[in-house]
């Protein structure tokens, strides 16, 4: 909002043509960019011609904004180093983006004071915001709203009150004539020409030095605008006593269109300023000569006593009025701060019931994210605005099947907290060994345990890293170990146990295609994966039993393995696997002593003592 800057509503120009008056160029026309370094004059461009279609009848651009209202923002951006044909080129591309398709509109045709002025939209302003973010200053997005390029907005408010925007004939006749007091009492007439979307009204002028000022849209439901013009405006309010010389106006910016928390239907601006001395003392003079005047010819007493009376007259008239400009302010700050406490009141308590809310789902969220892998709740953060929906897509991963060995043993020889315990240390140690190797636990199952790598992210060599994962684990089992032959426990509740008290697992390993994604329904699903890659997997690990190995890995997988970890099994045949048609390669890691299943003696009936023996019928 340039409030000085009044140009004039679209109008038609002449019959033949040509326009009004005569044209009036700024400092650095187009000429003079390529002598900025000579002290030439500026040359004098002719006026643009007027279109054949004007703009503001174009149905997706109404007559909004004048186009010269942007040139203190234009002309900032040259002051501070950018090229004016880089201006130039954003300021037509940003008429083209918006379908306005007069060759008129340039930087260079804005510089001229033509009495004929271009209207253009909001949706230009947003528009050309967003190319000099992206063109001038290499930004893809708009920065958050605390970045200091926003600042430019503001400042760009300072300029629109300087001489070059102002010109060579209204800035001297406001220097010499006029006052901040009236510049801002007439703040609305100057916005109705250079704006036809907000209105502005003047709340409250009674106190020297101080104005309220409100701004509101005409069509709120309908307008849009972003918080920069918000700053630009506050610019602008600061920047009106320059003209006189004077310090800069405080600005209180007590209510806002764009506050996130607590939104308003007007902007208001509560303006403090220094008005001029010499208007303050001409009133004073002028007041003072009136009560003599009145004391001199309407007090039946000698001149030498009626101009003092005059004189007490006016101090006590000048004091009276003080006074009430004083309490008047006074109630209106009561007022204010009345309504600041109210509303700060109110904004501690929308952020203590935030901080709650937020305390709640941050606990909501370590207590659920227990419950899933890291790998799928990153996934489900950065998608947070879409629905989990069921379904998966076809993808190539390694699928690993740990279980732990003698596990019915173990069951039968420890109390359930113990056997609980023992399951906790060796699927807390086997998590950290699968997320080291950037693999997924999709599932713990009873004393075994589900594995994928490559799914749900993508994961090169995911075959390697899935035995390298095994490779750990078969170290990770003999710590274990140790660590429970210097605690006990486990080790000697075990110890009657006659083939060994130590703890080992089982592995199987499987390469290929499966479907991966959300199984189960609307209201409670799981991310899986399903497909023979699988159960052949599953039925690897079964294997080791009858190979009597402790890592069975198939032969999809050795295929895509590095020499190294080729090496690290070794061949064992074509075997058939349960629900497999196909023969299966099987590379294994590991031997076990195979023990023989044990006799059991079978019980006679007759013999009991409690059953009575069965007689023929």
């Amino acid at each position: 909002m340039t409030t000085m800057a009044a140009p004039r509503r679209p109008s038609a120009s002449n019959a033949d043509g040509s326009n009004d008056a005569s044209a009036q160029t700024l400092p650095h026309s187009p000429a003079s960019c390529k002598h900025k370094h000579q002290n030439l004059p500026s040359p004098t461009l002719p006026p643009s011609p007027t279109p054949s279609t004007p703009l503001h009848r174009h149905s997706k651009n109404p007559p909004e904004i004048s186009l010269r209202v942007l040139l203190p923002l234009l002309y900032l951006l040259e002051q501070k180093g950018h090229d004016a044909d880089d201006i130039n080129s954003i300021v037509k591309s940003a008429a083209y983006t918006v379908g306005m398709s007069n060759s008129n509109i340039s930087y260079y045709s804005l510089r001229q004071a033509s009495p004929d002025d271009v209207w253009v939209s909001i949706r230009f302003i947003d528009e050309l915001r967003n190319l000099i973010f992206s063109k001038l200053y290499g930004m893809d997005e708009l920065p958050p709203k605390d970045h200091p390029l926003w600042q430019m907005w503001r400042e760009a408010g300072h300029v629109a009150l300087r001489k070059e925007i102002l010109g060579s004939v209204l800035f001297p006749v406001l220097r010499s004539f006029g006052s901040p007091g009236m510049i801002y009492r007439n703040m609305p007439f100057s916005l109705s020409k250079g704006n036809t979307v907000l209105s502005c009204t003047i709340l409250n002028t009674s106190v020297t030095g101080r104005v309220e000022v409100s701004m509101k849209p005409n069509h709120p439901e309908t307008y849009k605008e972003g918080h920069e013009c918000c700053l630009n405006r506050i610019g602008c309010l600061e920047a009106v006593p320059f003209i006189w010389g004077l310090k800069k106006a405080h600005v209180e910016h007590t209510h806002c269109i764009h506050d996130p928390i607590n939104p308003a239907n007007e902007c208001r601006y509560v303006v403090r300023f220094e008005e001029r001395w010499l208007l303050g003392a001409l009133k004073s003079v002028m007041g003072i000569l009136l009560c003599l005047f009145i004391s001199a010819y309407h007090v039946p007493l000698p001149p030498e006593a009626s101009l003092p009376i005059g004189l007490l007259v006016f101090l006590a008239f000048e004091g009276w009025r003080r006074y009430l400009e004083v309490q008047t302010l006074y109630q209106q700050d009561q007022k204010h701060i009345r309504n600041l406490i109210d509303l700060y009141d109110k904004r501690y308590m929308d952020l203590w019931k935030e901080s709650e809310e937020l305390r709640r789902l941050t606990l909501d969220n370590r207590n659920i994210s227990a419950y899933v892998p890291p790998s799928l709740l990153d996934r489900l953060r950065y998608r947070r605005e879409q629905l989990p929906r069921l379904g998966g897509s076809k993808r190539e991963a390694t699928i690993v099947f740990v279980d732990i060995r003698n596990y019915s043993t173990l069951a039968e020889r420890l109390d359930p907290e113990q056997t609980l315990n023992v399951l906790n240390e060796c699927f807390s140690a086997w998590v950290k060994d699968v997320q080291s190797h950037d693999g997924t636990v999709l599932e713990f199952l009873g004393d075994g345990m589900l594995a994928v790598f490559g799914a749900p992210n993508d994961l090169p060599g995911h075959p390697g890293q899935a035995v390298r994962c095994l490779q750990t684990m078969v170290h990770t089992m003999e710590r274990l170990n140790e660590t429970w032959s210097v605690t006990g426990g486990m080790r000697s509740s075990m110890s009657k146990y006659a083939s060994s008290s130590k703890l080992g697992f089982r592995g199987g390993v499987h390469t290929g295609t499966v479907i991966a994604g959300n199984l189960g329904s609307a209201t409670q699903m799981k991310y899986a994966v399903v497909g023979d890659t699988v159960n052949v997997a599953a039925r690897l690990e079964q294997l080791n039993k009858s190979l009597g190995t402790v890592i069975a890995v198939s032969g999809d997988t050795w295929n895509r393995l590095p020499e190294d970890l080729k090496k690290w099994v070794r061949p064992k045949g074509h075997h058939f696997v349960k629900g497999r048609d196909q023969a299966v390669d099987v590379y294994a890691y590991g031997s076990i002593p195979l023990v023989a299943p044990r006799k059991h003696r079978r019980l006679s009936l007759e013999a009991s003592p409690f059953i009575p023996p069965l007689r023929a019928t």
